[in-house]
This record gives structure tokens, sequence and C-alpha cells, in this order.
């Protein structure tokens, strides 16, 4: 069977199209998954007494358990209690008003959260005790210390990683098909079952996977080598 080029750029058309849906599966986990991953990192690095054992418990949890059966879990999850807590908040909302993006937009964020709280828990721990001293000896109380001078270098050192998980999320995307939603891979995937000319929505598709991945590198690279420098002037 020849490669049919038409419909390559058709599939190429609809997985461009729905390339919105991608990042928005991406990015939003990846924001959750920064905020509260850095929080679990700084209650095991600080070793608060309880909440440590519990940040453990969930990364531990998180990390052993396969991406797909974490969509999977949710969805039922979700599917069962979504009308009882719309009726609890007095909204007339039913479950098959709930769009399947933002079950997957909750799956990829249990994920992020446990993934990015290793990626800062590493960063912290990589700058030495010896920056907290200094911290101290100049008035600065812990908090201080920690937003101040410890996770600005700590930052540089956990962007290389932040990217990678962030592809990991841009390709994680994909299983999002698995609850109905359409992502840019599955879009291709559905323009190509009329004709079955699944080869060519496969190439389209792995086409739009490069570009995004590679600009999420190159950014990436820019902005660990500008963090980089301004830790460099302001140690200077």
């Amino acid at each position: 069977m020849s490669f049919d080029t038409d419909f390559f750029l058709v599939a190429l058309k609809q997985a461009i199209l729905f390339t919105p849906n991608t990042l928005l599966m991406a990015g939003i986990p990846l924001a959750i998954g920064i905020v509260a991953g850095l929080a679990l990192a700084a209650i095991r690095v600080f070793r608060i007494p309880f909440l440590a054992q519990i940040a453990r418990a969930y990364v531990v949890l998180v990390k052993s358990i396969p991406l797909t059966l974490v969509l999977v879990i949710v969805y039922f999850f979700m599917m069962r209690a979504f009308d009882g807590i719309m009726q609890s908040l007095g909204f007339r909302l039913h479950e098959k008003d709930l769009d399947p993006i933002w079950i997957a937009v909750t799956a990829l964020s249990f994920w992020a959260i446990g993934n990015i709280s290793e990626v800062f828990r590493g960063a912290l721990t990589s700058v030495g005790t010896g920056q907290y001293e200094a911290a101290f000896s100049v008035g600065l109380n812990r908090r201080q210390a920690f937003f101040r001078i410890v996770l600005p270098q700590a930052l540089p050192a956990s962007l290389p990683m932040l990217c990678n998980i962030l592809i990991g999320l841009i390709k994680g995307s994909s299983i999002a098909f698995l609850v109905s939603a359409v992502d840019l891979l599955n879009a291709a995937l559905i323009e190509a079952t009329g004709n079955y000319r699944y080869l060519e929505a496969y190439v389209a598709a792995a086409l739009v996977y490069w570009a995004l991945t590679s600009s999420v590198e190159q950014v990436g690279f820019r902005l660990e080598r500008r963090f980089t420098l301004q830790t460099k002037g302001a140690v200077a």
C-alpha cells in the first residue's frame, strides 16, 4: 500500500487542530505539579513530622502505578462521585456534562505531582547546608532562606527534569482516548477510521509530537542558561 500524501496532510491538519487539547492536558498538570510538588518536596526535605511520611507514601504510590491505571481509577471515581458533589454544591450538573478532558487532566496531575516532587527534592538537597548557615548569619529565618537563597539555586538544577516531565505529559496525554477525550493523536486516528490510512495518521501525529517536544527542549535550554547566568551573577 502506497503512502497517501493527500490524506497525510488531512491527518496533519486534524492533529494540529487538536494540539491545544494536548497542551491543555499537559500544561495544567505541569502547573499543578510544580506548586504541589514543591510543597511535598519541602515537607520531605525539612522532615516535617507526620506530613513527611504522607508525602513519601504518596510519591511511592504514584510512581508504582502505571499512568494508564491512574487514569482509569480517576475516571471511575469521578464518574461515581460527580453527581453527588454537584448536588451538594447546588449545581444541576450530571456526569454526562463532565468533559472527559478534565478527567485526563486530573489523572495527569496526580502523576505530575509525584514526579515533580522528586525533581524538586533532589534539586533542594543538592544545595549545601552552608547556604542556610550563611542566610541565618545575616538575620534571615528559615522561610526567607528557602525562598531567597536555596530555591533560586535549586531551580536551574531542576529545569532539565521539568522539561522532561512536560515532554512526558505531552506524550502521556495520548492515553486520554481511554476516557473518550480527543488529543492530537486520537484526532488523526479518528480521521483515518474512514479509509484505514492509519500509517499516514500515525506519521502526521508523530511529526506534531516531534515539533512540540523539540520546542520544549529549546525553551528549557534557554531558560536553564538564563537562570544559571543570573545565579552566577547574584553570587558574584
